[in-house]
């Protein structure tokens, strides 16, 4: 055999080879794709997954917590999608599909002003009038009782007849805001650990989130699926959140 034939042997084995590589390869490239593409759309259509890094939002969600945030709660807007375009993000209009109403008390998540995504509680909405004195809420003038909890805690109840608990509610320089009124389509938020939250009552500009378009809003947190901190918390794990 010459050298010409040699070649052409070799180069016959190589693409026989190929073809049985890509043979066997392309049943597992199709389960993998498939597998991608329903991850993406569990995330982006249903719920996604959220680290909690601070204790800002304590005792109701704690450093180390990892959350599910429901994206139909609220209906699917652009800050769906798993990277959230923020330029796209309309602070004046809430384009959303098959759209639900956000209540008082709510916890959720939005993308900030800086880009990142963030889970505090909703405590006024769009025309509402917002106050705090000593950490006490008032809203629409009405204070929302806070009886004492647990040590350093209250439960502050909303409304509609709901309640959370919250800590160091007189605390910081940041326990008398006010009064303000929300703007149409856009939320007050705080979190749940009063003195330690840089949340609607700090301007953006000065490391807060200020008012919250509506149209930044992810979902609802739900639920904790997992807890870790130096080991797993198994008590936190499932527990809803409320």
């Amino acid at each position: 055999m010459d050298s010409a034939d040699a070649i052409e042997a070799a180069r016959a084995r190589h693409l026989a080879g190929s073809e049985r590589l890509a043979v066997w390869l392309m049943p597992i490239l199709k389960i993998v794709g498939a597998a991608l593409l329903l991850g993406l759309l569990v995330r982006t259509l249903l719920i996604q997954p959220f680290a909690i890094p601070s204790s800002s939002m304590a005792p109701t969600l704690q450093a180390g917590d990892f959350i599910l945030v429901d994206k139909r709660a609220y209906g699917w807007s652009l800050a769906s999608l798993p990277i959230a375009p923020g330029s796209a993000l309309s602070p004046e209009e809430d384009m959303r599909l098959f759209g639900r109403h956000i209540r008082h008390g709510d916890v959720i998540a939005f993308v900030g002003p800086d880009g990142r995504d963030y889970v505090k509680r909703v405590i006024a909405r769009g025309e509402d009038q917002v106050e705090l004195r000593q950490g006490l809420v008032l809203l629409n003038g009405q204070p929302l009782p806070c009886p004492p909890d647990a040590p350093g805690t209250c439960r502050e109840g909303l409304p509609d007849g709901r309640a959370h608990i919250v800590q160091g509610k007189a605390e910081g320089p940041f326990a008398n805001y006010g009064p303000v009124r929300v703007p149409a389509g856009q939320l007050f938020v705080l979190g749940d650990n009063r003195g330690r939250s840089a949340d609607s009552r700090v301007r953006p500009e000065d490391g807060g989130l200020g008012f919250v378009p509506e149209s930044r809003v992810i979902g609802r947190a739900s639920r904790i699926f997992l807890s870790y901190e130096g080991g797993l918390r198994w008590n936190r794990i499932g527990t809803a959140v409320d």
